[in-house]
């Protein structure tokens, strides 16, 4: 059963990528696309205009939607693991407010749009290392107490973005720092993605092989140390996973919400206790609702591009809200 689901994932992932490549202000024909990406270097489609679509905005577009979606269901599910909450985010580490911060200085600094990426990967990965460096206790490092430094590093640096928002003279400017705070990858290219996609990939493989250390992690830290777990080493590694993989979402798409909390709570409905199956079935869910969210977002406005992040807080507001209804009486 649990193969057959996969299978399902996989399926799901490849129709949400095939009508990535196909549907937008050029509709493409399935065989187009496929023709145009497999074309052989002698021909003549190589160098046509559906060429250029497929391969200069389409694909590279698709793969960074793939990739923030896994980035951010991964560390969503490790966070939630390590916490023993489900409500756990991969946002509440402080990563995305330090990345906003940090690109919104840039931005008024002058800084060029190409160096927004790494901007913000720094930016975010500071916050969050500050946090759980505030988190951290003679016994180890305090998940809870991590989330409650991420909370407040997150209000701290979200008042200082409002303040450079509301005194800056340029509007122009300000408009643009908003716009990528409300979650977007319009524009992204291979020379961002490629970089991005060598960190998402190592954590992954990080936290595929660390699931065991994360399984004994999940009962809580007194039985997995009585398990002869180091608790500190496996609770670091993890954690520098999770933030990894979270900066590497928010610098490739600002901030996107949600992706974190839903398909967590999926992966673990549908494979029970198997944390390995429960990994790849994150990431899948994940890919696919950035991918379907992405596509909504560049082909439902009319003449315009719907801000990514929003589309996503529209559709997991009310199903994390279901979530939290359907459970009633239970502990999330």
């Amino acid at each position: 059963m649990n193969a057959f689901r996969i299978a399902l994932l996989f399926l799901a992932v490849g129709a949400a990528v095939g009508l990535n490549l196909c549907i937008g202000d050029v509709w493409l024909s399935p065989r187009q696309a496929w023709s145009t990406l497999f074309a052989s270097g002698n021909d003549a489609l190589r160098d046509s205009g559906i060429n250029q679509i497929i391969w200069e905005i389409r694909l590279p577009r698709l793969l960074v939607a793939a990739v923030v979606g896994i980035s951010l269901s991964v560390s969503g599910y490790v966070l939630q693991a390590l916490s023993r909450n489900y409500l756990a985010d991969p946002y509440l580490t402080g990563t995305s407010s330090g990345a906003g911060l940090a690109v919104a200085v840039a931005l008024f600094a002058g800084a060029d749009f190409a160096l927004l990426p790494p901007i913000a990967f720094i930016g975010g990965f500071a916050a969050s290392i500050t946090a759980a460096i505030l988190a951290r206790s003679p016994a180890g490092l305090s998940i809870s107490k991590l989330l409650l430094a991420g909370v407040a590093l997150s209000a701290f640096c979200g008042g200082l973005i409002t303040l450079l928002l509301t005194t800056s003279k340029n509007q122009t400017l300000s408009q643009v720092v908003f716009f990528w705070l409300a979650g977007g990858i319009s524009g992204r290219s291979w020379s961002e993605l490629i970089p991005s996609s060598a960190y998402v990939g190592l954590a992954v493989a990080a936290v595929f092989v660390l699931s065991k250390p994360l399984r004994l992690l999940s009962l809580g830290q007194q039985a997995a140390t009585s398990l002869g777990l180091n608790v500190s080493k496996a609770q670091s590694a993890l954690l520098v996973c999770a933030i990894v993989l979270c900066g590497a979402a928010v610098s490739l798409s600002g901030l996107v919400g949600f992706v974190g909390l839903i398909a967590p709570h999926l992966a673990r409905s549908l494979f029970g206790r198997d944390e390995r199956i429960q990994i790849i079935a994150s990431a899948l869910i994940g890919a696919t609702l950035v991918l379907a969210s992405d596509l909504a977002a560049r082909t439902l406005g009319q003449g315009q591009e719907l801000p990514l992040g929003t589309l996503l807080s529209l559709v997991g507001g009310p199903f994390f809200l279901w979530q939290v209804f359907h459970r009633k009486g239970e502990a999330l």
